[in-house]
Parts: C-alpha cells; sequence; structure tokens
C-alpha cells in the first residue's frame, strides 16, 4: 500500500492513486544549481535533497527567488547572473531555508520569515540573512484601477485589483463595532477610467 491512500464512503473501500504534482517544464531547470543545493542540504536533510528541482523563471522581475513547499522546488530570477555569483549563491540558500524549514515542520502552516526559517538559514551558514533583498531589480508601477470609499466617514483607497469579498472601513468598524465588521461600513467600489 506504499503511495496509495484507502478511502472509505459508505462502507466501501476505494484505492485512489497518489496525488500528480506537476512540475514546471525541464528546460528551465540548472543541474549545476540543483548540484550545489543537494550538497548544500543532503547533511541536514537527505529525503528533501532528493526531491529538490531548482531553475530559472524568465517571467520573474523583481522577486531575487521563489520557493515553493508543496513542489520542493526554487526559481530564480536569471537578473541574479547579471549582479554576481555571491548573490546567486545567497539567494539559493535563502530560498533552500524556506524548503527545510517546511520540510522539517511538515504539514503545519508556517510564517514565511519566522523562527523555523531562521533557525534553517542558521544551519545553512546564513544566520543573519534579512527576508527581504537590494538589488537592481526594476519596479514596476500599476496602474490603480479601484477606488475604495467608505460611505460614513468618506475615507477612500484606491486598488489595483477589486477586493474579491466585502471590506470594511477598519477605522469606522474600530470606532463604532469594536473592530468588528458590520455590513453599514461596507467600502464602495467605483472604476476609475
Amino acid at each position: 500500500m506504499i503511495g496509495r491512500l484507502r478511502l472509505f464512503f459508505g462502507g466501501e473501500a476505494k484505492i485512489s492513486s497518489p496525488p500528480v504534482v506537476r512540475r514546471r517544464s525541464s528546460k528551465y531547470r540548472d543541474p549545476d544549481l540543483e548540484k550545489r543545493a543537494k550538497e548544500v542540504i543532503h547533511s541536514l536533510a537527505p529525503e528533501l535533497s532528493s526531491r529538490l528541482l531548482i531553475g530559472w523563471n524568465p517571467r520573474m522581475r523583481t522577486t531575487a527567488g521563489v520557493a515553493i513547499a508543496a513542489r520542493w522546488e526554487i526559481w530564480l530570477n536569471p537578473a541574479l547572473r547579471e549582479v554576481s555569483q555571491v548573490e546567486i549563491e545567497r539567494t539559493l540558500l535563502h530560498e533552500l531555508a524556506h524548503l527545510l524549514a517546511q520540510f522539517r515542520c511538515g504539514r503545519r502552516r508556517l510564517q514565511p520569515h519566522g523562527a523555523e526559517w531562521r533557525q534553517a538559514c542558521c544551519d545553512l551558514g546564513i544566520a543573519n540573512e534579512s527576508r527581504t533583498h537590494q538589488l537592481p531589480f526594476p519596479g514596476r508601477k500599476l496602474k490603480r484601477r479601484y477606488r475604495l470609499s467608505c460611505p460614513v466617514c468618506g475615507e477612500s483607497h484606491e486598488r489595483v485589483r477589486m477586493p474579491k469579498r466585502r471590506v470594511a472601513c477598519l477605522a469606522c468598524c474600530r470606532r463604532h463595532q469594536g473592530g468588528v465588521y458590520h455590513e453599514r461600513f461596507r467600502l464602495v467600489v467605483q472604476k476609475i477610467l
């Protein structure tokens, strides 16, 4: 029964296959980075070292790297190649610390740069790692397309995306409702032309 889960529905047993994990195209993978990461992580978590997939994501613009713990993947910004080899190594270890922290904690949800991540950074030799980078990646400014206004106090906020759920004025909810959501403070959404 390795790799299969037994589920019971209405008294009958059904066997399901393990979930299919989609992986990014192998054309973006970097065998040299994978080898380096496996060397670093093997002494700390040998099982994790066999699961890693590491590569370059050409869609990244402002972030240096990302770790996807659900698939044990690390993707780095190709612009790091133009900065320095030291920054590539530092970013790789930073993202590897995310995966190591998640691996150690199992399915428990973690704070992205919490105590578990800081401990993983120490174990990987980057004890004073910051959660952000100061690299010369060009930022981008997105046009605000929605204005959210409070019908009571009149305060407004502009956003790039329309909210997916009901939102209310925090100041009014705190002042009049003790911080609890109330429909009369629900923000009115207007599209900005």
